[in-house]
């Protein structure tokens, strides 16, 4: 059920908002309206809901046990809700997840931003929150510039499908106290005898991009760019100890076995989906490293 705890959820109020908490039986309708509209869900990158009841559902899973932080969006003088801003069900971090709907007859005003700021600014008063976080789907810039107002950062990438297209969620994020970290990037070390082709088989399957390159070592990344983290790949003469290292990727991973397969890669383990809504196979090379390569599961 959806409450608000006494004295926590006051009204926050923008220069043009009320920000009320929010009332399942009061706002259900408003909200419904808006999740069910099929220009909104595609414009959100999200499947609309058919029913109220299905809105509920909605509203219950993503804020039902967020301690009664959710606000709608109601445009003064009118008390009619526009949209609805809280956070994820609390999953035990202090870092909260956090997203936003807003009435598309609605968008391009910058209600949704002057919301997120006054929002995002309150949540990081909370002594148990040190951090929030929201998941975007990279296509939806509207989002994206919505947490840009709100002072969050890219702070990382997510696979994910929608309606079988296969795209990724931007995580953007920021802290209440914001700090540089100690550790901040992870290189491994792959050993190889043939360095060109094994850089070859990388750059060709997964996109890696060559950072830099000497006699006998080739640093890859993610992307071109310096300050991230990758994967170094040295030439060797001697005896290999097999490495085991986990990938993340935005695209299926069927094409990508499909692809090792073809290129001689024998050895690899065929994809299959595990429990935590990923698709799983094993890339393995010739000195008998295992790479697992991790993307999204073709159909949610």
């Amino acid at each position: 059920m959806l409450t608000a705890p006494e004295g926590l959820m006051q009204m926050l109020r923008t220069a043009r908002l009320d920000l009320v908490a929010f009332e399942m039986e009061r706002d259900l309708a408003p909200l419904h309206a808006m999740f069910s509209d099929p220009e909104w869900a595609r414009g959100g990158y999200m499947t609309p809901t058919a029913t109220e009841s299905e809105s509920r559902e909605r509203l219950e899973r993503e804020f039902g046990g967020n301690g009664g932080r959710t606000w709608v969006l109601r445009v003064r003088p009118d008390e009619t809700a526009v949209g609805v801003i809280g956070v994820f069900s609390d999953q035990g971090s202090s870092i909260r997840g956090m997203s936003w709907y807003l009435r598309r007859d609605r968008w391009g005003a910058g209600l949704m931003s002057e919301a997120a700021r006054t929002v995002v600014g309150h949540l990081l008063e909370q002594p148990s929150i040190t951090g929030v976080e929201a998941w975007i789907d990279s296509r939806n810039v509207r989002s994206i510039a919505v947490a840009r107002h709100a002072e969050l950062d890219l702070v990382g990438r997510l696979p994910r499908t929608h309606d079988g297209e296969i795209a990724q969620s931007v995580v953007m994020g920021r802290a209440a106290e914001p700090a540089d970290p100690i550790t901040f990037g992870i290189m491994p070390v792959l050993e190889v005898r043939d360095l060109a082709a094994t850089v070859r088989v990388l750059t060709g399957l997964l996109g890696l991009q060559v950072r830099f390159e000497l006699d006998n070592l080739v640093h890859l990344g993610f992307t071109e760019w310096n300050g991230q983290s990758g994967l170094e790949v040295r030439r060797t003469a001697g005896d290999v100890s097999p490495a085991t290292i986990a990938f993340e990727v935005g695209v299926l991973v069927d094409p990508l076995y499909d692809a090792a397969i073809a290129a001689g890669l024998a050895d690899s383990t065929a994809p299959a989906d595990m429990p935590w809504y990923r698709r799983t196979f094993t890339l393995a090379l010739p000195e008998g490293h295992r790479l697992t390569i991790s993307g999204p599961v073709s159909g949610m």
